[in-house]
Formats: structure tokens, C-alpha cells, sequence
């Protein structure tokens, strides 16, 4: 490769790399916690999870349920999220589309229902440290630009891994397996950033690619709207055919049947089908749809989804579309987003994935520190050489603080009481964030590096041993408990903390202090 080549593809991974450094670290560090965000919700109520009996819904009852509570289901679109391990299931209620229909009924709701129990909550009625976490890792908490901003900074981490690779490509081998633990701080750093960044870069590349598909998908179909003539809701159902809209014709009265014989056709029809989402489509309307999608297992198709949809009125089949006939466009949505979320591999696969994410944060971090090493030389000028050292502790405070911080939160969500679920949101923002703040700015005033990671290792591992125990004494879920009861859910978010711990530890009476 010619060298002005070379400089151009090294410049731009660098910059691009340290740009997005924080912001990446924390999409990774976040982003493996939330890859149990369902889990942790389970850990933190305390309540046995029984799967089997959460997915087993009678639908003829969450209407009635729903109707009960007042709700004006007539004109309406109705979605049904699957229950995960919270044992809750998302309703989505859609506006009415009768014109005549009250402004309050012109307005989309949703909420939860507990599948075992029936009973109805608000969405933020439980909140889980959990959620906040996921939200956290695509910056939700930024009013109307977060979610877009978490999609150009993956975008500048694909291209920081593309110029990576193009840069070390002749290297990338030999420099794999080489590993000089007696050398000096940056070469270190520099072999470590190399060969963890390989390991991982297969993992990366995917995360980067399929969060820019996520979070930027409504700037990738703009120039679909100039195909479809500035029709939006065409291209929407060109890409997404499951939320596809039907108009409103007039009301119907007819009795509507069953609506859980639809469920037990769609189950029975293919070989490991199982339905993810539930669409009522014109609820109480003359051309009323009842639509069911879903999944094969990894055994019968990884990233294939099937539909069936009925009449709402007589119970006929209108259309459907088998698991193992993808569109291009389904199957390339479908496998974004369980590549992404890992959600086809059970639990193993998330573990697998959560080790990948830290691995990530670990190249992250290294490569931080190479670049200050790197700036800190005597030809460069005082207050730049200053700047930069200011910069790398404020850099190094964010994020090691994370670790201690969701550690803490995590024991503050399990100790508040259940008479405070209302405000469980308030509390856990105000203690995560002000927390996080408090004791960035510390250790970033500390200006000590090696200081900021021994203490917040240190108490993150002490807080990570007391996750289990506080477990036990507020729930009664001690890990032989939940072993022998066959818990999964709540003990691994146990398990995950002492295992975290104990690499913490081993890391910090392995780690020297600076000469």
C-alpha cells in the first residue's frame, strides 16, 4: 500500500476510534448487561419464573381484560408482544380509525399484562436497573437525537473496523500471536489492543453493522419514499409486511370467534412455529383481520418467520406466508435483529455474546491508552501533552466508573420497597446518573489512571459479592435455592456477578503500579 494511503486509513481509524471512544464503551458495557435486561427484571421482583404457564395465554381473556379495564378496543389495531422472562406481555392499542371517534380514542396506548395472573400495568410501573441499562445503551435518555446519535457512532466504529483491519492487514497474523508482556507500557497495550480486537473484530463488524441498520433505519428509507412517491406507509410495509394497514369499511355485528383457535392453527401448521406476535387488525370491523407471526427454532430455520392471517369474522385462511419461504427483505430484517440481540441461542449464546461485548470495551480502553501514550511525547507542546492527559482521565473515570456504578444500582433497585414502584424510575435514574457523575468527576480529578482502575475494580468486585447475598436476604433467593427450584433466569444474574468479581479481583492483584 502506498505510505500516503497508509497515513490516510491510520488517521481515520484513529480519530474515528477515539472520537466514539467513551460513547462506544458504554454502548458495549451497557449493551452486554442488557443482553439480560428480561433476567435482571426477574431477579429484582423475586417471583418464580414458570414459562411454560406465562406463554400459555388465553387471548379471549386478555380482551376481556382489557375491555374491563375501559379501554374502546372498536376501530382499533391491536398488537400482542410474546412474554419474556418478566412474564409480562406488551399490548399495543393503535388509534381508532373511525372518524367519529373520541380524541382520547384517536391516541395509541399500551401497557403490560401479566400472563399468569391477567392483571394490567402501566408500562414504568416496575421499572427495572435492567431497562435503564438497555436504554442507556442507545442513549435513549437523549431526548429525540439519542437514538439516531447511537446510530452514527456505530457507524464510525464500522469504519474505524474497516480501516483497522485495512491498516494491520499484512500484520494481522504475525502480530495475532505475538505477546511481549516485558516490554514497555504502549507495546503492551498495542499487542493486547491486536489480538483481542481479532478475536473479537467477526462480533464487532456485526454489532457495528446491525446497529447502524437499527438506528438509522428511518435515514435509510428516506430515498424509498421518492420510489413510493412520498408514501411512508407503503415503504414501511414494503419492509415490514407484518404491519401492514388495512382501511377502516364500518362496524360489524357479528360475534367474533374464539380468538385462541387462530393461535392453536398458526402453532400447528409448521413444525417448530411459535408465534411472537399477535395482530387484531380492525377490531370489531366488517373486515376485521386476526394475523399471527412467528418464529421457527434454530432447529427448523434460524431466520425464517411465517404469518397467518384470518378473517376476524368467519375464521377463514386470507393469506399465509410459510417460514421457509423468506422474502429478501424479511429474512435480511429478521436476521439483523437476532443477530443483534442474540435471542436465538438461549442463554449460552448471550453469555458468549456478553463476553464478546467486554472483550470489546477491553480493546476500547487499550486502544485509549495507546493514543495517550502515543501523544505524550516531549516534541509535542506542553498544553497539548496537558490537554490530552486531562482528556485520557476524564476518558478512563467515565467509563471504569460504569462498572462500581451499575454494581451499586443494582443493589439499590433490589432494596426498594414494592409500595414505591410508582416512582421506581425517579429513584433509579437520580441514583445511576448522579452516582456515575459524582464519581467520575472524583477519580477524574484524581488524575491517576492506575488509582481509577484499582478502586473501581476493587469496589466494584466488593459490590458484585454482595449481589447474592442481598439476593437471599430481601428475596429469599439464595443461589442453591434457585438452583435446586431450577431458576435459570435469577440465578445466572447471580452467578454472572460472582464470576465478575472474581475476574476483577484476580485482574487487580495482577495489575503493577507505573514506574
Amino acid at each position: 500500500m502506498p505510505k500516503r494511503n497508509y497515513n490516510v486509513f491510520f488517521h481515520l481509524h484513529t480519530i474515528s476510534g477515539i472520537i466514539i471512544s467513551v460513547a462506544l464503551f458504554i454502548m458495549f458495557f451497557c449493551g452486554a448487561f442488557a443482553l439480560f435486561k428480561d433476567e435482571i427484571t426477574a431477579w429484582e421482583k423475586g417471583i418464580p419464573v414458570n414459562m411454560e404457564k406465562a406463554l400459555d395465554i388465553d387471548y379471549d381473556r386478555v380482551i376481556k381484560t382489557i375491555k374491563e379495564e375501559g379501554y374502546t378496543l372498536k376501530g382499533r389495531d391491536i398488537r400482542f408482544t410474546m412474554p419474556d422472562a418478566k412474564q409480562k406481555m406488551l399490548v399495543v392499542l393503535n388509534p381508532s380509525k373511525i372518524e367519529t371517534a373520541p380524541e382520547a380514542e384517536k391516541k395509541s396506548v399500551y401497557f403490560n399484562i401479566n400472563t399468569r395472573n391477567y392483571k394490567i400495568s402501566t408500562y414504568y410501573k416496575f421499572y427495572s436497573i435492567g431497562e435503564l441499562i438497555y436504554r442507556l445503551h442507545f442513549f435513549s435518555q437523549i431526548p429525540r437525537i439519542g437514538y439516531y446519535l447511537s446510530g452514527l457512532i456505530a457507524f464510525f466504529f464500522l469504519l474505524a473496523i474497516v480501516t483497522g483491519v485495512i491498516i494491520h492487514w499484512k500484520k494481522i497474523i504475525p502480530n495475532f500471536y505475538t505477546f511481549r508482556p516485558k516490554s514497555k507500557f504502549k507495546t503492551i497495550w498495542t499487542d493486547a489492543h491486536t489480538a483481542l480486537g481479532v478475536i473479537g473484530l467477526p462480533f464487532q463488524f456485526m454489532y457495528a453493522l446491525t446497529s447502524c441498520i437499527l438506528c438509522l433505519t428511518a435515514l435509510i428509507l428516506v430515498p424509498l419514499n421518492f420510489l413510493y412517491n412520498g408514501q411512508q406507509q407503503k415503504v414501511y410495509e414494503e419492509v415490514r409486511p407484518a404491519f401492514k394497514n388495512y382501511e377502516w369499511v364500518a362496524e360489524t355485528n357479528a360475534s367474533i370467534p374464539s380468538l385462541n383457535t387462530y393461535v392453536v392453527k398458526a402453532e400447528k401448521k409448521w413444525a417448530g412455529f411459535t408465534p411472537t406476535q399477535i395482530f387484531i387488525k380492525n377490531y370489531k370491523g366488517q373486515n376485521m383481520k386476526f394475523q399471527v407471526d412467528g418464529l421457527l427454532d434454530a432447529q427448523h430455520g434460524l431466520f425464517s418467520n411465517g404469518r397467518m392471517i384470518f378473517d376476524g369474522i368467519t375464521g377463514a385462511v386470507i393469506a399465509e406466508k410459510n417460514p421457509k419461504e423468506n422474502t429478501y427483505t424479511e429474512a435480511v430484517e429478521i436476521a439483523i435483529r437476532r443477530l443483534h440481540f442474540g435471542d436465538f441461542g438461549g442463554l449460552f449464546l448471550k453469555t458468549i455474546y456478553f463476553i464478546l461485548a467486554l472483550i470489546t470495551c477491553f480493546v476500547i480502553l487499550s486502544g485509549v491508552l495507546i493514543w495517550l501514550v502515543a501523544r505524550d511525547k516531549k516534541h509535542i507542546d506542553a498544553r497539548k501533552r496537558k490537554f490530552n492527559r486531562g482528556l485520557g482521565y476524564f476518558y478512563i473515570a467515565l467509563c471504569m466508573s460504569l462498572y462500581p456504578v451499575i454494581a451499586a444500582n443494582m443493589l439499590v433497585a433490589k432494596i426498594i420497597p414494592r409500595t414505591l414502584d410508582d416512582e421506581r424510575k425517579t429513584i433509579l435514574y437520580s441514583s445511576f446518573f448522579i452516582t456515575w457523575l459524582l464519581v467520575t468527576l472524583i477519580f477524574s480529578f484524581r488524575k491517576n489512571n492506575y488509582l481509577t482502575t484499582k478502586y473501581t475494580l476493587l469496589i466494584g468486585s466488593a459490590l458484585g459479592f454482595a449481589i447474592p447475598i442481598i439476593n437471599g436476604f430481601f428475596s429469599g433467593n439464595w443461589m442453591w435455592k434457585m438452583y435446586a427450584e431450577n431458576q435459570t433466569e435469577i440465578l445466572l444474574v447471580d452467578i454472572l456477578w460472582l464470576i465478575l468479581s472474581i475476574i476483577s479481583i484476580s485482574i487487580l492483584f495482577r495489575t503493577k503500579k507505573p514506574s
